[in-house]
């Protein structure tokens, strides 16, 4: 099967807009929102009479008050056009092949337009740091704002694609949240570690005009300090078993996290080649800047002074870079690492709707409960659990090596 019309400009699709006064959006979720938003800029929200995203199972009402239903209730009407919604064009015809409409009532929506549609939204951003988790980007916002000719939001993490698609205003209400009227005439960013694994969201999002950063350190020691983070938020279920099994917490719980979660492949994140490279579909390697941890710890000025050249700012010389985030802390037990859960469940919930009043109430709660549900811990990563994991990670890291095209021996191994 095959899409009868490609909409691949904004003349094509307004073309098609104005020829069919009923349509129903069927595809990707994120794709679906970006689609109501062109429609009710329009004025012509009254024109899409179905809704439907590729997961959907059941009815339900969504933005605009629109009804969203599984695409196999929406059966063909005259009169009525289907238009699909994927991010490739596999992806759009096997859509197309799910909705079993005729061709001649079917389009299908260009990848790049639709993203084009997005971006001119969203305020534009000089650069964000997407990743990684645990490998210096705190110490890197610390370093950053202290630059006044750059500004970044209050909050180094802001967790926008969770809320994204839940409000029609989203792009508004990001900038009115963490980006005023005071940054306009600055060099705007972000620090989003969590966007590492994103890289469709932040080219919906934000374009290929912004330049982005990855800090990455050695995976075996990524993996370490993120297992410690872990047993200290405890949000999710296997990792609070853990506590259940053991009691409190002890080395052996490393084992057990290894083999669930690494050894599995069930947490990738610090294979970093997967990740550059989904980045590398929609950006230019000259646009990307790849800072390894062991190196700005080693040489912050000279690192910092680099960074700040490539997002297109005057530096400012910093000698140091601040130190943050040691994260030597873990739950005490199995009942706080359950309490802990649902303190870090709330402050993720605060980042989207809380007034900043809120946002500081809930994180003295959360700093007050945790003098009693955490305990310290500075144990090291073993020899022989860093040995394993680099022997796991060894093929990554000689991808990662390739893409950078640069050796890692003396950095990341001997």
């Amino acid at each position: 099967m095959r899409c009868n019309d490609w909409l691949r400009t904004e003349q094509e699709l307004e073309e098609w807009v104005e020829q069919h006064e009923k349509v129903v959006l069927y595809g990707v979720k994120p794709l679906g929102i970006i689609l109501l938003r062109y429609y009710q800029k329009k004025g012509l929200t009254d024109r899409i009479s179905g809704l439907s995203f590729e997961m959907t199972k059941s009815e339900y009402q969504t933005l605009l008050e629109k009804t969203v239903k599984p695409i196999g209730q929406y059966t063909e009407r005259k009169g009525v056009a289907l238009l699909i919604l994927g991010r490739d064009e596999q992806q759009s015809l096997r859509l197309r092949e799910q909705a079993a409409w005729e061709e001649g009532q079917t389009a299908c929506l260009g990848y790049p337009l639709a993203a084009q549609l997005s971006q001119r939204d969203h305020i534009d951003l000089d650069f964000l740091c997407v990743g990684f988790t645990k490998c210096g980007t705190t110490s890197l916002y610390q370093a950053l704002r202290k630059n006044k000719k750059i500004f970044m939001p209050k909050e180094k993490e802001i967790l926008y694609w969770k809320w994204k698609n839940q409000y029609i205003d989203a792009p508004e209400r990001f900038q009115n949240l963490n980006f005023p009227e005071e940054s306009m005439n600055k060099v705007k960013g972000c620090i989003e570690p969590t966007y590492f694994q994103r890289a469709n969201f932040v080219y919906e999002s934000f374009g290929t005009g912004t330049k982005l950063i990855f800090m990455m350190r050695n995976p075996a020691d990524a993996t370490y300090s993120y297992f410690k983070m872990m047993m200290r938020r405890s949000y999710e279920p296997k990792q609070r078993e853990y506590f259940h099994k053991y009691g409190k917490y002890t080395p052996e719980m490393f084992q057990d996290y290894m083999e669930d979660y690494i050894f599995s492949r069930k947490e990738q994140r610090f294979c970093y080649d997967i990740w550059l490279k989904e980045y590398l579909q929609f950006y230019k390697k000259e646009d990307i800047m790849v800072i390894l941890f062991e190196e700005i710890i080693k040489e912050p000025e000279r690192i910092l002074k680099e960074v700040q050249e490539f997002i297109g700012v005057k530096p400012k010389k910093m000698e140091e870079l601040p130190y943050s985030n040691p994260g030597k802390q873990v739950a005490r037990n199995y009942l706080s690492a359950r309490i802990n859960g649902k303190l870090h469940e709330l402050a993720v919930k605060t980042k989207e709707t809380a007034s900043p009043k809120q946002k500081k109430r809930v994180l003295k709660l959360r700093l007050f409960i945790q003098k009693f549900t955490l305990v310290d811990n500075s144990e090291k990563i073993s020899a022989v659990d860093r040995d394993k994991l680099m022997s796991f990670y060894q093929p990554s890291i000689r991808e990662v090596e390739r893409l950078l095209g640069r050796s890692l021996k003396g950095i990341w191994y001997h």
